[in-house]
């Protein structure tokens, strides 16, 4: 695997993105992904197909995410895509499927090689158990704020 920072591209980080929920907010990103070559047609409804069936939802105390993803078959590009919602996109949670989670945060995991999901997902996880790092994502100005705050803190 490589380092997670790699998969963070500054171009591939959203600040106060409009969405209305959930499936607007996988078109939009999608439009993004497809029109930049990341990600094939197909990416769409096998990520909003396994949403439904695996959600991804996160609670993490102060804030709550999310981590969608899909089969490796739907991805050219290898990214972790960073939203910051402008207002809160509900995703169901990943651990108990009963509860809606108003997320604060998006990472929209694009990975290529099967078997590389899982620790990506979990490295991932392990860098967003620092409530200090969220706040500064939160109060982040600029793209590039974000960018440089996770090269900080993974590198």
């Amino acid at each position: 695997m490589h380092n997670l920072f790699d998969y963070f591209k500054r171009d591939l980080i959203f600040l106060d993105f409009e969405s209305d929920n959930q499936i607007n907010f996988f078109g939009k990103i999608y439009k993004i992904l497809e029109e930049r070559g990341d990600v094939k047609f197909s990416f769409l409804n096998s990520i909003i197909e396994r949403e439904k069936e695996f959600p991804t939802g996160l609670d993490l105390g102060k804030y709550k995410i999310a981590i969608p993803h899909t089969n490796p078959e739907h991805i050219n590009t290898e990214a972790i895509v960073f939203v910051r919602n402008k207002s809160k996109i509900i995703f169901r949670d990943m651990g108990m499927d009963l509860n809606d989670l108003e997320t604060d945060f998006i990472f929209v995991l694009l990975v290529k090689k099967n078997g590389e999901q899982i620790e990506v997902l979990e490295n991932l996880m392990n860098l967003l158990s620092e409530e200090k790092l969220l706040d500064k994502l939160k109060n982040a100005e600029t793209e590039e704020e974000v960018y440089n705050l996770l090269k900080e803190k993974i590198k």
